[in-house]
């Protein structure tokens, strides 16, 4: 079975996860933008970021046989130094326009402050006024009334929902994000959701609008917990066809809206 990762933080895995992922069937990536560990001081080393993942990283998956495609953004967990944050965002456009670049994200909230909100909705602004998906980013803390307040900005810039992917989503939020009409996605991940969750979700809520991606980074995470979830489905007597779906036809639904995202046969 051919696996589309929605989420993953290829910046931070080695080579040998590359070829790990290839020989478990992961075929497509996306790497969203993301805190690189320590607090970057200047707005060119977000720029050197960007550029990395457009130029380097795609190289670095082709090898493998991955294609590697980017949504990009000021994150949420430095969203709070807004000096550096409104520079990054003024020289955003550039690098969104690019081929690789699929949306923009992450965007949201992290320790759920005005200053984070400031951020996220300028880029909301941007996203609406150059017609780009949005990859949104639920805090890990709060995460119910951050989630409703995300969603309620996400209303006040008048978004498509059809172009929204809210991530991170658990228990505690599946039902926002559902009701909110976009796309849902979890992440699978020893402090996130886990497959047995992950299940659980998909038997309250269907498959139709949803994703899983392993968001794998620096920290305890796996790049193959898509393709263990998948296994975890066909052990639950989950049809291959809605695993499918939901492991490659719904990423590939979402981001084609793009115009960007030329999946190989």
């Amino acid at each position: 079975m051919k696996i589309f990762d929605p989420h993953i933080h290829c910046y931070s895995r080695t080579t040998d996860d590359y070829e790990r992922m290839s020989l478990a069937g992961v075929r497509v990536v996306v790497e969203p933008s993301f805190w690189l560990g320590s607090e970057r001081r200047f707005p060119e080393t977000y720029f050197d970021y960007f550029e990395h993942v457009l130029s380097f990283e795609p190289k670095r998956a082709e090898q493998y046989g991955i294609q590697h495609y980017c949504c990009l953004a000021m994150n949420p967990k430095e969203a709070n130094n807004l000096e550096i944050a409104h520079q990054v965002i003024d020289g955003l456009p550039d690098y969104l326009k690019r081929d690789r670049c699929l949306a923009i994200g992450e965007v949201g909230f992290d320790r759920i402050t005005d200053a984070e909100e400031e951020v996220m909705k300028r880029q909301l602004l941007l996203a609406k006024d150059m017609d780009m998906l949005v990859m949104v980013h639920t805090p890990h803390q709060n995460k119910r009334a951050g989630t409703e307040r995300t969603i309620k900005l996400l209303k006040e810039v008048g978004l498509d929902p059809d172009q929204v992917v809210i991530d991170h989503n658990n228990l505690d939020t599946i039902d926002l994000s559902v009701e909110y009409g976009g796309w849902s996605a979890m992440t699978i991940y020893p402090t996130k959701v886990s497959p047995e969750q992950a299940i659980e979700i998909f038997d309250r809520y269907g498959t139709e609008r949803m994703m899983i991606n392993t968001a794998a980074d620096w920290g305890p995470s796996n790049p193959l917990s898509v393709v263990k979830t998948a296994l975890e489905m066909r052990k639950k007597a989950f049809a291959d066809e809605i695993i499918e779906r939901l492991v490659w036809d719904n990423p590939i639904r979402f981001y084609s809206q793009s115009g960007k995202l030329h999946v190989n046969a």
